[in-house]
């Protein structure tokens, strides 16, 4: 069965989508609410109306969704929409799963892209530059070599297909500033500029939002014209679009860009050019060499301010010194010059695009110590030996109206979890998506027989100093009952090492943190006597439906931690804009983290298990209710017997 542009007008796309799927699809299960979102999506494309949708775990908002997109296009061949995911579960789902299905079985014309990052993609004339010019270490050859011998066979010429540290991978990676375009003697073997072909000829686009909101701060550079947008995972919007609107510096970054130049060893652009002014030359290498001393100095000062902290608020402006941007400025200018004498050269692209990096580095700085942005938070934050300098807008909602909600024609967001009981009004305020239609749509499943939720009422409160030792029995006498098969989320690494070492259990014990999360996850699936401590990370995107997965213990309830300088920073806007910053934000936000951490146990109609939430807050306080009405129709108990007697039912 092929479908053709007359068949979808808005009234029977909910009869296609049911009897369609009916029969196309294996073990396809007529679900209301399903339909319902398709049609939602549908009138939404044809009414060019923005749309946020909560479709509870079940539903099948991908097929829903795309089922409806597809439709529309068959309306005009020259239409385009992107698909925007927060995790690559996700991404790999629409695109190696949904999408071949409905092309192969209905859509037999429908074309499709997975859109990376450019810094995904190896850059040729890169590797040649490094082969011939010596760039690479000497631990490095073997990488290299490899790399070499990988570019003819690559098949997207991605990262991901060849194993590779990522010190090499950068000297060889795209980097958009430093791409000649046409003018490049690689040109038409380039692996970017091939995915750019396959985009521009797809009708849907699918990204991550990191990419989207990349596309959005390059004022539309990235990504082909587009006419809808849809953001599934939608609840993390806030945080990724914010981090893409402000400023970040790193020493890393910053020695990177001066390494680029001229390491400490001699390797570097510079060493590539002949130098036919040798007094430019020399004066480009003293300023380097100025400029690399003050840049050191000046994150060395941030680190002192740092102290013993991870991450600190910048609160006072000038909190230091600026030893970097004077000596960055002679830097650039002397780089101009250089630019001047070598506009016959190969080199002279990539020395306008060091001048612009330097630009941009020195201009954040000096936004950074003069707090130069409006309604913004100054932080600095220090991982190992990388100490960085941020700034975070607080308010994004009016910059993503006006630069995505009233400039592209349709915007759909849709999430399990984006209202509190059916209302949108926290995710309207965070985002501001309108005017738009809404609708909530609840799960299919049956929680009063799939689940349980255990919620015992004698937990001391996180600030007493039992609170520790209580998670603790509590959570060993759940493993003692489940055997395995359980995932325990924390709210922080802190509480997560404390109570897992404190469990002295037969059990084995997998740590977020003690290998990479893909291995971790494999493993906790490959064996039954294991039990998965993980951090925000694992509250959402991880999948482990079937046996896989029996109990999800929520050790806390997800409050952001109110010293953390971004939470802090929003909350103070919101008591300055007249607020109520714990009820408009903290509560609303925590809601949503918890439904994500339960929707982790319930994936299929026969799927069944335990959710215990080891915080009786949601039960002393007033609050709680907001919370337990959120969650999904379940039974609650707050007796570890109940616990019991379900899992020896199953």
């Amino acid at each position: 069965m092929t479908l053709s542009a007359k068949q979808t007008s808005p009234k029977t796309e909910t009869h296609i989508l049911r009897e369609y799927l009916g029969q196309t699809l294996a073990g396809y299960e007529y679900r209301p609410q399903q339909e319902k979102m398709a049609q939602a999506v549908m009138n939404s494309l044809h009414n060019k109306k923005n749309l946020l949708i909560e479709a509870g775990t079940g539903v099948g908002k991908s097929l829903a969704y795309l089922i409806s997109v597809n439709l529309w296009l068959l309306e005009d061949k020259n239409r385009k929409v992107v698909v925007s995911t927060h995790t690559k579960a996700l991404q790999r789902q629409l695109y190696e799963k949904d999408l071949p299905f409905l092309k192969k079985n209905l859509f037999h014309d429908v074309t499709y892209a997975l859109c990376l990052g450019s810094e995904n993609y190896l850059c040729i004339r890169r590797l040649e530059q490094v082969r011939h010019s010596g760039l690479f270490e000497a631990d490095e050859q073997k990488a290299i070599s490899d790399l070499l011998h990988w570019r003819y066979g690559a098949i997207k010429g991605i990262r991901a297909e060849i194993e590779v540290a990522s010190n090499v991978w950068n000297k060889v990676a795209r980097e958009s500033d430093l791409c000649y375009g046409k003018q490049c003697k690689s040109y038409k073997e380039c692996f970017y500029q091939k995915a750019k072909a396959v985009e521009r000829k797809s009708s849907i686009l699918i990204v991550n939002h990191h990419l989207f909101f990349a596309h959005i701060a390059s004022e539309g550079n990235v990504l082909p014209k587009f006419d809808a947008v849809i953001f599934d995972e939608a609840h993390e919007l806030e945080d990724v679009a914010s981090s893409y609107l402000g400023i970040e510096v790193s020493n890393t970054r910053t020695n990177h860009l001066f390494d680029s130049i001229l390491t400490v060893k001699g390797k570097g652009l510079l060493a590539r050019l002949k130098p036919a002014n040798q007094a430019l030359y020399d004066d480009i290498v003293t300023a380097l060499d100025t400029a690399r001393t003050g840049s050191e100095y000046f994150f060395f000062k941030i680190a002192e301010l740092l102290g013993n902290e991870h991450t600190i608020r910048i609160r006072q402006r000038g909190c230091v010194n600026d030893f970097a941007s004077e000596h960055l400025a002679t830097l650039q200018d002397l780089l101009n010059n250089l630019a001047e004498v070598s506009k016959e050269d190969n080199a002279y692209n990539e020395i306008l695009a060091l001048v612009a990096r330097f630009a941009s580095i020195r201009h954040s700085i000096e936004l950074f110590l003069n707090h130069g942005v409006v309604d913004a938070v100054y932080h600095a934050e220090r991982f190992k030996s990388r100490v960085k300098i941020i700034v975070t807008p607080v308010n994004i909602a009016q910059r993503l109206r006006d630069s995505i909600f009233t400039k592209i024609e349709t915007s759909i967001l849709t999430s399990a979890t984006l209202s509190l009981g059916g209302d949108f009004s926290y995710i309207k305020d965070r985002l501001s998506p309108c005017p738009c239609d809404e609708l909530v749509l609840d799960s299919p499943f049956d929680y009063k027989k799939q689940a349980l939720l255990f919620i015992p009422t004698n937990m001391p409160e996180p600030r007493e100093h039992t609170f520790v030792e209580s998670i603790t029995k509590a959570v060993i006498d759940i493993l003692n009952i489940t055997k395995g098969r359980t995932m325990a989320l924390f709210t922080s690494f802190s509480l997560l090492n404390e109570v897992a070492n404190r469990v002295n259990s037969e059990l084995t014990v997998l740590r977020q943190g003690e290998m990479d999360n893909y291995r971790l996850i494999e493993s906790f699936k490959s064996t039954e006597n294991m039990v998965l401590f993980g951090t925000y990370t694992f509250w959402q995107g991880v999948d482990f439906p079937g046996d896989e997965l029996k109990c999800v213990i929520i050790t806390k309830l997800p409050f952001g931690v109110p010293t953390d300088p971004v939470l802090e920073g929003r909350l103070e806007y919101l008591t300055k804009s007249g607020g109520d910053p714990f009820n408009d934000y903290q509560v609303p936000r925590a809601v949503i983290t918890l439904r994500q951490g339960f929707g982790r146990l319930i994936r299929t109609k026969t799927d069944t298990g335990v959710v215990a939430i080891l915080d009786s807050r949601l039960l002393r306080k007033s609050y709680g209710r907001v919370f337990l009405s959120s969650l999904p129709n379940v039974t609650i108990t707050d007796d570890i017997k109940d616990v019991k007697r379900f899992y020896s039912s199953l």
